[in-house]
């Protein structure tokens, strides 16, 4: 092992092509018209489109129409890209091409910007046109509180399932697994469960998605607290009512901050009444700053944990 050279080595070429996925997303970003996840949305919708049962038909139906509409949609792909990948000459390009791709979070980062510069010009209608891309909710009738309320919640989310678990996926197994993780989480968004004869539907996949989450938003969770407050952040989740996934991750968070967040909310006319969680006052706009602030340290601390732990392997293999 020791003949060879030092950029020779998997684990040097793994932190190598995550390094530059995580740069590349935070200066850089694919331009969404021509995005190879957004032709997998309109499939995903278009799918839905034929092999969603009606409402009168029995859960297990929709949950086997689910499971084959995902199978058809991500099995393929996945499949080719394996073989491609596996075929190639320059395994290596083919591989940053795929984490380039799935790591998308930089998409969701300025959107997130522009509700926070909407905000701060007092343009409130802008602000909710620009908050329902990155939200299932409906926004028309979110006070600014609630935009910026919904706007932390969605871009702390993201960073926890989109984020930690495509480059969880991707240290644990390689670009495919991360790629698979992606297209389900997408299909999971797309085909949300709050809307209307999407419940029964979505529920394969959302299950799965949640499960293959855990790990990920664990550590996602542990790095947003020592970038926070790690006292804080694990009483949130102590005293948090709801026991939920989402629901300790935004307790977490919002009791490090001091912030209040979840509650109530509207999904196709239907208002959902979810329990506050997290601190005891109300989001003012300085805290969209302050979160923009907390997921840029978390982001290079888990860039740095990365590049220790391939270290770490790289040398425990000399």
């Amino acid at each position: 092992m020791n003949n060879y050279p030092f950029f020779s080595q998997p684990e040097i070429q793994a932190l190598a092509i995550a390094l530059l996925a995580i740069v590349s997303d935070a200066i850089w970003r694919w331009p969404r018209a021509y995005h190879p996840l957004t032709l997998m949305r309109y499939l995903a919708e278009a799918m839905a489109t034929r092999v969603r049962p009606g409402h009168n038909d029995t859960a297990f139906q929709h949950s086997i129409s689910g499971s084959l509409g995902a199978i058809v949609l991500v099995a393929p792909l996945v499949i080719l890209l394996a073989m491609l990948v596996y075929m190639a000459e320059y395994p290596l390009f083919f591989e940053a091409v795929i984490l380039l791709s799935v790591l998308d979070f930089g998409h969701d980062r300025a959107c997130y910007n522009q509700v926070l510069q909407a905000l701060g010009k007092e343009k409130k209608v802008l602000a909710r046109h620009t908050l329902k891309t990155i939200v299932a909710r409906d926004t028309d009738r979110l006070s600014p509180v609630g935009v910026a309320k919904a706007a932390i919640e969605s871009l702390l989310l993201r960073f926890y399932y989109l984020y930690c678990g495509v480059l969880f996926w991707f240290v644990l197994a390689g670009p495919v697994a991360a790629l698979t993780y992606r297209l389900l989480l997408l299909l999971s968004w797309q085909w949300h469960r709050r809307r209307p004869g999407f419940m029964r539907f979505s529920h394969p996949v959302t299950q799965l998605v949640h499960l293959a989450a855990i790990i990920p938003c664990i550590i996602g969770a542990i790095i947003m607290a020592l970038v926070t407050h790690p006292v804080k952040a694990f009483k949130g989740a102590r005293k948090s009512p709801p026991k939920d996934g989402s629901s300790l991750l935004l307790a977490m968070f919002g009791n490090a901050m001091g912030i209040q967040l979840g509650g109530p909310a509207i999904y196709h006319g239907i208002k959902l009444r979810y329990p506050r969680v997290g601190g005891g006052r109300e989001v003012r706009f300085s805290d969209l700053t302050y979160t923009n602030r907390a997921i840029t340290r978390a982001v290079i601390l888990f860039a740095t944990l990365l590049c220790l732990f391939y270290l770490a392997v790289y040398r425990l293999t000399l």
